[in-house]
């Protein structure tokens, strides 16, 4: 069974980092591409990795960049983990902006961030720059060829697939679902089709998310995906 993998953090309250101005110009960033072999750049780069960001061995891009260490094999990797890890080293405002602007993201206008209703990526900063209380990070994510086959390699579909479900992450989360705030963005990336989602209360004194919460939330996300291919494997078993 092909599965959703879910990535979680948190952002502090006035939370930053050195990368700030990473995320800031990374929509000017030229993706490499090509068979040459890796540059030292490059190479110095990835020897952190692991030290770095230990779940990045995970990876579709580290087992390629491995296999054969050419520029657009380390170009797509470094840009797969620092993509993945973002939410570490930037604060909640810079994060915003760089799901919504970055390169590959699927955009409505002139950004790509969604929620429950139209967004003005302005007015969304404002909001969450004005927020004291903690902001949590999800990553959801498949692999291409499940995403393409399911029709989860689109904006619309994470969109639905979300708002259908926000009574059960505000449950997961200890939130009142009038109180849940939240904007996603859908980068259409390399081997996993992504979305990237920043999830908070209005009431900033309110919001938790223990391991239980974390695991309710993609059993959730998953069932609805499969549906049909879970559907169509009960039936198979009804005949058998």
């Amino acid at each position: 069974m092909v599965r959703l993998i879910q990535k979680s953090g948190y952002i502090k309250a006035g939370s930053a980092s050195g990368y700030m101005k990473y995320i800031a110009t990374r929509e000017r960033v030229e993706k490499l591409e090509g068979s040459s072999p890796v540059t030292e750049g490059q190479q110095q780069l990835i020897e952190n990795v692991p030290r770095d960001f230990p779940d990045a061995n995970e990876l579709d891009e580290y087992s390629g960049y491995r296999l054969a260490p050419t520029t657009g094999n380390a170009s797509a990797l470094i840009s797969a983990v620092l993509d993945a890890n973002a939410h570490k080293f930037s604060n909640r405002d810079g994060y915003m902006k760089y799901i919504a602007t970055r390169p590959r993201v699927e955009r409505h206008g002139k950004h790509g961030l969604f929620s429950s209703q139209p967004v003005s990526l302005d007015a969304a900063l404002e909001e969450i720059e004005a927020h004291t209380g903690n902001v949590w990070t999800f990553i959801w994510s498949l692999r291409r060829e499940d995403a393409a086959r399911l029709s989860y390699d689109c904006a619309e579909s994470w969109q639905k697939l979300i708002k259908a479900h926000q009574v059960e992450i505000a449950e997961a989360m200890k939130i009142p679902p009038d109180q849940l705030r939240w904007y996603a963005a859908f980068h259409d990336e390399g081997h996993h089709p992504h979305v990237h989602a920043m999830v908070w209360s209005a009431d900033p004194k309110q919001g938790r998310l223990a391991k239980e919460g974390v695991k309710m939330i993609r059993s959730k996300l998953t069932n609805n995906i499969f549906q049909d291919e879970m559907y169509a494997l009960y039936q198979e078993k009804d005949v058998s």
